[in-house]
């Protein structure tokens, strides 16, 4: 039996928002416009990363700092290093490597310091995963059998309350309380962000769904889980979550990733 995997994607300026904030990197190819109709490609399911960024819209340059983070990521994807864990892109390699360099980048130049940009990463070897994240930028598995699961953690000050025990999981509070609490910052002062980092396996027929907020904001969990179903093709569900969003509103910048491992019999 061979494998084989499958990624569709797409991004959007959105209705309200002048330029494209967002910016993706699937298969080695970077891509920050102001429309990409879906496409889908098949990947080498040997090694490979896939990954999204939001720039900060209250950061200054935040087209920037999402297009640096990916750039310098799709670099150390080529050429690992000590940095790299277990052969993993996790935290060590996001500090010493993406960070430090962003800092270098955009934090010594007054227009561009403090540029700021979230990241969500899915990372494969084989039947193996791993999958990093700093702010909210989110990560799902989409089971076999349609359950899903919130694999990434949101870095908001509502979630650390969560996290803490101050609040119920399901306890409504202002929208201040959905801000972020952490992000890759351009700035070498701001070194003290959290990194989520989990690994696991995969089966055939396991879906990975990489979003950033104007996707899960704006269609909301319920809606988005309700779009879904397992046996679409992979291109066509994109589709129909980016055309969702559209008719909702689209007010923010959206990107959004979609893979699916699947098993054929050789011969």
């Amino acid at each position: 039996m061979t494998t084989a995997l499958h990624i569709a994607f797409s991004q959007h300026r959105g209705h309200l928002v002048s330029r494209q904030e967002d910016a993706l990197l699937v298969a080695s190819a970077l891509y920050q416009v102001a429309d990409l109709a879906p496409r889908v490609l098949t990947v080498d399911v040997t090694a490979g990363l896939c990954a999204l960024a939001d720039g900060v819209a209250s950061a200054p340059c935040p087209q920037r700092a999402s297009r640096a983070v990916l750039d310098l990521l799709r670099a150390a994807g080529r050429e690992g290093g000590a940095d790299c864990q277990d052969g993993w892109i996790g935290p060590r390699l996001i500090r010493r490597q993406v960070h430090a360099q962003l800092c270098r980048q955009l934090g010594r130049n007054p227009r561009t310091r403090g540029a700021a940009t979230t990241l969500a990463l899915l990372q494969w070897r084989a039947d193996r995963w791993s999958l990093v994240n700093v702010g909210d930028s989110r990560v799902y598995r989409i089971g076999r059998e349609g359950d899903w699961r919130q694999l990434s953690l949101d870095h908001t000050y509502r979630q650390s309350m969560i996290a803490r025990g101050e609040i119920a999981a399901d306890q409504s509070l202002g929208q201040l309380f959905n801000d972020l609490q952490h992000m890759l910052i351009a700035d070498d002062n701001e070194v003290d962000f959290a990194i989520h980092w989990q690994r696991g396996t995969w089966q055939p027929g396991d879906t990975f769904l990489l979003c950033t907020d104007g996707v899960h904001d704006t269609l909301g969990e319920v809606r988005l889980q309700a779009l879904f179903q397992p046996g679409r093709a992979l291109v066509d569900q994109v589709a129909v979550w980016r055309d969702a969003v559209l008719a909702a509103g689209a007010p923010d910048n959206f990107s959004l990733i979609l893979l699916r491992l699947t098993a054929a019999s050789a011969g």
